[in-house]
């Protein structure tokens, strides 16, 4: 990490927020925290009174901090690393308290969105073009929502029903030969309303055969159709070209990946009496990746290179919420996946294809006890019966109680996650092996919030760990993937959320990942940095000026050299990357914005070989009718 820019970037800080306070706008007496509703849980809750460690992040702050990706968002929030194979529209994955990208569950409006066949989700495309909240649960949450969640789910809450008619426009240029533009329009007609979004995004980048392009849109009509039948339609499609150099070892002139990614889901959401609240969800995704790899490829020049994978799935979700009193709360939940996976690849060593259907059915319940305000018990269970492999039983337990007087907040949980064998894992020629087991973990949190200053300033800390067993890797002994591998996480997450005046907003997190630990070999897992964190900043000038900053940081973290065979260990440097933004509204339908991205020009790679971008400037406008 460069230690001069790490220092000036502190000071430039601490003299900031103190000449911010320093305005004449007084601060409020107290601040009221809005009760922001949490779905992810299954049992809606608010952030107050959850056993959960959560983050929500709102729309508010996300357009703070002119985030383009949901991946920069997840930047800013505790537990929560992020790795880029390089600049915009590389592979993006995402590690939550120390799990890899597989162990991460990704949801979109409830659906799931890891790819079926490698177990993953890819950032890179992910927009938040019509993002209206992220939920971030973290912990093994298996027992709601079955594979995958072992390290936590990501919940990806997009914008549905509208109460006016309305519509925006948005244009922005940057360095790099890149633009961004951006329509929304969104219409009311009695019990229906109706939305529509689109947006592009291109960029040369900075390396050769890096241009990425992409551009995709959304639909979504909800009816409500009296008191207590609500019924929402929504539809998504995206797609991507990026050109893929690999590393800067190899700098590849030619290959290309093609994304193309749909989703479409019907949701009934029905309280046919005061305690009973239902809700059926009928989905069905589809992505396919091409890959196209044409000569020289080097290192090794071998000939042309074509790969193909097609991941669909078609699920069904039935969730039941009981409120049996104020006090008591049922969930009983029955859902069904189907993954049909098709892979094809061609080159001068290898071909293969495979077509393969995966299915999973499950049950789930989950008990909420709330006898006072002031205290939650949660406990929960669930059953999946995979085609694959048979059952997996998992479970969770969390409590939360708060402290009338001071207003603290104490919580503890507890639960067991897995992740299925996946298609890869199961069919891939040269390294299947059909008889896996699913991956296991056991994760347990306790943690205590604290508001001070009438709620203008709130502080909390958790302490997590996770076990990981049966992970599924290559056996060189067995020459194909086995169940061989253990892991270990724990650390300590932070935020803080400051409103010194009414003009200023200050939030910050840290994550100290003190063990993130490969059991089998003894080594730290790669990419899992020790330290990282982020601090943000909003100040509202008196009529139409608003200044943004934010500044991220990440310590050293293990990685590999992949151009050597072995593959030797290398680390990556820490660094501090810091964005810096305005917006200035001259009239309500129309505000103009400016960023600076990377200020300090940090030279760092996320991803060993991989350089992250420059400084980068970014010019724009947005209207409103």
């Amino acid at each position: 990490m460069h230690r001069s820019r790490l220092a000036a970037v502190s000071l430039a800080l601490a003299l900031a927020v103190p000449a911010f306070a320093q305005q004449p706008t007084e601060p409020p007496a107290a601040v009221q925290v809005p009760e922001i509703l949490v779905s992810a849980t299954r049992i809606e809750s608010t952030l107050a009174t959850s056993p959960d460690s959560i983050t929500v992040v709102t729309r508010e702050e996300i357009d703070n901090l002119q985030a383009r990706t949901v991946a920069d968002v997840l930047d800013t929030v505790p537990g929560v690393s992020v790795s880029r194979s390089g600049q915009p529209g590389a592979q993006t994955s995402v590690f939550l308290r120390g799990a890899n990208s597989g162990q991460t569950l990704v949801l979109v409006d409830g659906v799931r969105a890891n790819n079926a066949f490698g177990g993953r989700f890819d950032f890179a495309n992910l927009t938040v073009d019509n993002v209206e909240r992220i939920e971030v649960v973290r912990g093994p949450q298996s027992t709601r929502y079955g594979s995958d969640a072992l390290g936590g789910v990501i919940n990806v809450v997009t914008r549905k029903s509208a109460t006016a008619t309305t519509g925006a426009a948005l244009v922005e240029i940057g360095g790099n030969d890149s633009t961004r533009t951006r329509a929304t329009v969104t219409a009311v007609q009695g019990a229906l309303s109706l939305s529509a979004e689109g947006g592009t995004f291109d960029t040369d980048n900075e390396r050769p055969n890096s241009q990425y392009h992409t551009a995709g849109g959304s639909l979504g009509a909800t009816w409500q159709a009296g008191r207590r039948l609500e019924v929402a339609l929504t539809g998504s499609y995206r797609e991507s070209q990026a050109g893929t150099p690999d590393d800067e070892f190899t700098n590849d002139p030619n290959d290309l990946t093609r994304t193309e990614t749909s989703l479409a889901t019907l949701l009934v959401h029905g309280v046919p009496a005061d305690w009973w609240d239902v809700r059926l969800s009928l989905a069905t995704g589809h992505e396919r990746m091409r890959f196209s790899g044409p000569e020289p490829n080097p290192p090794y020049f071998s000939g042309d290179e074509e790969a193909e994978t097609v991941a669909d799935s078609q699920q069904v979700d039935l969730q039941n919420v009981f409120t049996i009193n104020p006090a008591n709360r049922l969930f009983l939940g029955l859902s069904h996946d189907r993954m049909p996976t098709e892979y094809s690849t061609t080159g001068p060593f290898f071909a293969a294809e495979l077509d393969e259907t995966l299915t999973a059915t499950a049950v789930s319940a989950q008990y909420d006890w709330s006898p006072s305000k002031s205290f939650t018990a949660s406990l929960g269970g669930r059953v999946d019966d995979f085609s694959s492999f048979g059952t997996h039983a998992t479970w969770r337990a969390g409590g939360r109680y708060t402290l009338a007087a001071a207003g603290t907040i104490l919580r503890a949980n507890a639960g067991t996650g897995f992740r299925a064998p996946t298609v890869a894992d199961l069919f891939f020629p040269g390294s299947a092996n059909p008889d896996l087991d699913p991956e296991e973990s056991l994760g347990w949190d306790v943690g205590v919030e604290q508001p001070l200053a009438g709620g203008r300033l709130q502080v909390g800390a958790t302490w997590f760990r996770n076990d990981f067993d049966n992970l599924i890797q290559w056996s060189s002994a067995a020459q194909r993937m086995e169940n061989v591998a253990e892991a270990r996480t724990d650390g300590l997450e932070t935020f803080l959320q400051w409103l010194p005046t009414a003009s200023l907003s200050v939030s910050g997190s840290y994550t100290w990942l003190a063990t993130a630990e490969d059991r089998t070999t003894g080594e730290r897992l790669l990419r899992r940095p020790e330290h990282s964190g982020s601090v943000a900043a909003t100040y509202r000038f008196p009529r139409w000026v608003q200044l943004d900053t934010s500044l991220r940081f990440s310590g050293s973290a293990p990685d590999k050299n992949f151009t050597t065979f072995p593959a030797e260990d290398v680390e990556n440097d820490g660094f501090v990357k810091w964005d810096l933004g305005l917006t200035v509204t001259p009239h309500p339908r129309v505000s103009l914005v400016a960023r600076v991205e990377n200020l300090l020009d940090e030279e760092y790679e996320e991803a060993y070989g991989y350089p992250a971008l420059g400084r980068v400037f970014w010019g724009g406008a947005t209207v409103r009718f």
